[in-house]
């Protein structure tokens, strides 16, 4: 059965792995003369074997894409969930930080999150140091150590698909390695039975040395020097060089450096039986690698192709036991083979071989406890050099390493679930684990964001339905509220001055009346103190207005004292802003100068007058109470002629110059009379005349009305001012808070979101996991051994 090592990219991991090669029985001449019964037997028990492989293998094959399936997502949702590293000390850092800001978290919670770290971690585990950063440090050092787990979380998802074509590829393939001069070369070439490698290579120069059978080579000995293993195609001699097998030593002494893997392709002329090369079921090829630590670029090479070895041999100088290298490689191995073979060669040269023993198996059981509890089958003591030698002799080998062929030869071709399918289900166990473990601290994280962002939506829930009601009352009213206001000051005003100009008589009590002699002065004072009442009036409505504004501030000041905002908003809603706002202009009154106003606006006081002192009216009323005899006579003269001719007549006999003595008379006594009236009278009528010409041109000026006009709109511009810059800073501390809730509700969604990835993913992981712990690879049936 010819099988080629084919690269990473040629394996599909979607591909039917129904349709794989069946391994070639094959029946030896000696078996002619058995019965058909016998016969029949084997090839059921080597179907038996082979069946029960390819189911698990299949199993494997699908377990490990769902694997694969896990991985990719972590990594595809990493933009939105970015997979946090579970890390005690940074972890604890966290939990502290985040109970600064959510202290109702519940400590149980807390101490889940704590208690994760990963010291559970096997195959996801990261080599970290763990430092106290500064906070200014804290984001680069988190975002180093989840770009470091994304690349964790590649490496795996690689490591996965070559393990897919590992168990898909029907050879297997043996890794011969250990320390420096622990004879590695000898051993490949002791169970080849004939010098192929050779054994004196300087360790400077060596490479990674393959043997596989000629057969797969169509028979023809030879060796292919190779630079990229991943691009070798046997049928395309420009992916390889081609050399002699019988110039070996030297092609490798000289182009160690040029190449990184020779396929050695020779024959094994033994029995199937004896073969392991050749064993009729399986094809094997051996691999010699470079000693540990000959260089750094070789042993990172090799721990590296020990992802794609079914079966590690490790060779251990009897002399040295295990060195530093050794340990950390079989550590390191361990963790996804599980079983690995140890050979300790050179053992006839110790001279306490039962000490020896002892020694190196206590070493054993520390570095792989799974090699140890079956170490009677995989730890071997041997001389490899004494073997080959007496292979050469013509001689059989030694007893010890008749044992380790066979025990070899059994866990590869019998034990082929467990050689070739037990690495990837370890690893699958490991990495599985580790993605639930992973999951469940991200969960854990998530729920715990969860509850911290409730708890400040829960927080700041009072305020924004404090801030919401400030806005529908008063921000969203503010023209209503601003209007009813000014309304109320305008009625009030109107009301007020109209009153006064109404009542002016009630106030002309306030002047002193000190008699005639003094009228002129009184009548100056009575008008002068009437346009002060007016413009006190006028003030003091003004000052109703600032303070009706004053109290619709204080009115808002109280909506919002439970709000929470900036004090700079609350700032401007000062009783100062109002006052500056509406000032100390002047009022549509005239003033004692006799103006008032602008220049542009100027109201001239009235005058006095001669007549605002007597009424004529009154003096011509008193005349006729004291003539009344004039008062018939000038009547008589327009129509009663018959009573003057009767007046002239008795004129005559009296004289003319008597009646003109008793006119005059009469004329001085309602001359003096009416002076008399007049002069008591006088207060009474620079009263009545100063009032209604006071009232007359507060109307004519339009006192009432202006005044109203102006009060109300300074009233309605001061409130304006100060409530619409209390709007505009208020709505956008509410649109802030708004937008702060939105952004909180979305990390939350956003939080519930990954919770329930990491949960399903923890789910799903656990189910593949006991999946892959269903799969019984120590129980396999046995075939008859060839």
């Amino acid at each position: 059965m010819q099988q080629q090592i084919q690269s990473e990219d040629n394996i599909s991991l979607s591909e039917n792995v129904l349709n794989v090669e069946k391994p070639i029985i094959r029946i030896d001449s000696k078996f002619a003369s058995d019965s058909v019964s016998d016969l029949t037997q084997d090839l059921k028990n080597e179907k038996t074997v082979e069946d029960a492989f390819m189911e698990k293998r299949n199993l494997l094959l699908s377990l490990i894409n769902g694997t694969k399936t896990l991985l990719t997502n972590m990594r595809a949702n990493r933009k939105n969930w970015p997979v946090q590293y579970p890390i005690k000390d940074h972890n604890e850092k966290e939990t502290k930080d985040r109970s600064v800001d959510t202290d109702s978290i519940k400590k149980g919670l807390e101490d889940n999150i704590v208690n994760f770290d990963d010291d559970n971690l096997e195959v996801l585990r990261l080599n970290l140091k763990v430092e106290n950063y500064a906070d200014s440090m804290a984001t680069a050092w988190d975002n180093a150590i989840i770009a470091h787990l994304d690349s964790k979380i590649l490496e795996s998802t690689r490591h996965l698909e070559k393990l897919y074509m590992r168990i898909s590829d029907t050879s297997s393939k043996v890794l011969i390695t250990g320390d420096l001069n622990a004879g590695k070369s000898t051993f490949v070439n002791a169970v080849l039975r004939k010098s192929v490698v050779p054994q004196d290579q300087q360790p400077c120069t060596a490479g990674f040395c393959e043997v596989i059978d000629a057969k797969n080579n169509d028979g023809i000995e030879e060796v292919h020097a190779i630079d990229d293993p991943e691009t070798y195609n046997r049928e395309d001699p420009s992916t390889f060089t081609r050399f002699q097998l019988d110039h070996l030593k030297e092609v490798i002494t000289e182009n160690a450096h040029q190449y990184s893997l020779f396929k050695i392709y020779c024959n094994d002329d033994r029995t199937e039986e004896e073969s392991l090369l050749n064993n009729g079921v399986v094809d094997i090829s051996l691999i010699d690698s470079p000693g540990l630590n000959i260089d750094s670029l070789k042993t990172t090479a090799l721990f590296a192709q020990q992802e794609e070895i079914d079966v590690i041999v490790f060779m251990v100088n009897a002399e040295n036991h295990f060195t530093l290298s050794g340990k950390q490689f079989l550590q390191n191995a361990g963790k996804e083979k599980g079983y690995i073979f140890i050979v300790i060669n050179r053992f006839d040269q110790i001279e306490e071989p039962e000490r020896c023993k002892r020694d190196i198996l206590s070493q054993i059981e520390k570095i792989s406890p799974k090699t140890y509890e079956d170490s009677d089958n995989l730890v071997h003591f041997v001389s490899a050099k004494k073997t080959l030698l007496e292979h050469k002799k013509g001689n059989h080998g030694t007893k010890e390493f008749d044992n380790l062929e066979q025990c070899l030869r059994t866990f590869i071709l019998e034990k082929r679930s467990k050689s070739k399918l037990n690495p990837a289900k370890v690893y699958l166990e490991n990495v599985l684990k580790d993605i639930k473990y992973i999951s469940e601290y991200n969960k854990q994280l998530e729920m715990d964001k969860i509850r911290a962002i409730q708890e400040k939506i829960d927080g700041e829930m009072p305020n924004y339905y404090n801030l919401k009601s400030v806005k529908e009352e008063v921000s969203d009213d503010i023209d209503k509220i601003i209007d009813s206001t000014s309304s109320k000051v305008q009625a009030y005003t109107k009301d007020y001055l109209s009153r006064f100009v109404k009542d002016l008589e009630r106030y002309s009590l306030e002047v002193e009346y000190n008699g005639f002699i003094y009228a002129w002065s009184y009548a100056n004072e009575l008008r002068n103190h009437l346009y002060q009442l007016a413009a006190k009036r006028a003030r003091y409505c003004a000052k109703y207005g600032q303070k009706s504004a004053a109290e619709c501030i204080e009115h808002v000041k109280n909506m919002i004292k439970d709000v929470e905002i900036d004090e700079s908003i609350t700032a401007v809603l000062d009783q100062a802003n109002v006052d500056s706002i509406m000032g100390d202009e002047e009022f549509l009154a005239p003033k004692l100068n006799g103006e008032v106003g602008s220049n542009k606006n100027i109201i001239k006081a009235i005058s006095l007058e001669f007549s605002d002192f007597f009424d004529l009216q009154d003096q011509l009323e008193i005349v006729k109470d004291y003539l009344p005899s004039f008062a018939m006579l000038a009547s008589g003269i327009y129509g009663y002629h018959k009573l003057a001719g009767q007046l002239i007549s008795v004129g005559n006999r009296i004289g003319i110059e008597n009646i003109a003595k008793a006119a005059f008379v009469a004329l001085g006594i309602a001359g003096l009379g009416s002076l008399t009236f007049a002069l008591s009278n006088m207060k009474y009528t620079i009263e009545h005349k100063v009032t209604q010409k006071v009232r007359n041109h507060l109307r004519t000026i339009e006192y009432v009305d202006n005044n109203v006009d102006r009060i109300s709109k300074n009233t309605r511009r001061s409130l304006r001012v100060v409530l619409w810059d209390f709007h505009n800073q208020f709505s956008k501390t509410f649109e802030s808070t708004i937008k702060k809730r939105e952004e909180y509700e979305h990390e939350q969604r956003m939080a519930e979101d990954a919770k329930e990835f990491f949960a399903s993913l923890s789910k799903r992981s656990e189910e593949l996991k006991k999946m892959v712990s269903t799969i019984d690879l120590e129980n396999a049936p046995k075939s008859k051994s060839h």
